[in-house]
C-alpha cells in the first residue's frame, strides 16, 4: 500500500521561506559564499515561480 504524503503548496513555500532565512543568516557570518548564494538564488526562483 503506497500513501501519498506530498505537500500543499502553502506547505512547500513556507519550506522555502524556512530555508531562505538559514541561508540568509548563514550569508551574514559568510557573505561571500558563492555556494550560498547560489543557492539562495535557486530558493528565491521556487518562490517567484508561482
Amino acid at each position: 500500500m503506497v500513501q501519498d504524503m506530498g505537500m500543499t503548496n502553502k506547505q512547500f513555500q513556507g519550506f522555502i521561506r524556512l530555508a531562505l532565512s538559514v541561508i540568509n543568516e548563514a550569508l551574514k557570518i559568510t557573505p561571500d559564499n558563492e555556494k550560498l548564494l547560489e543557492l539562495k538564488d535557486i530558493f528565491q526562483s521556487m518562490l517567484e515561480d508561482d
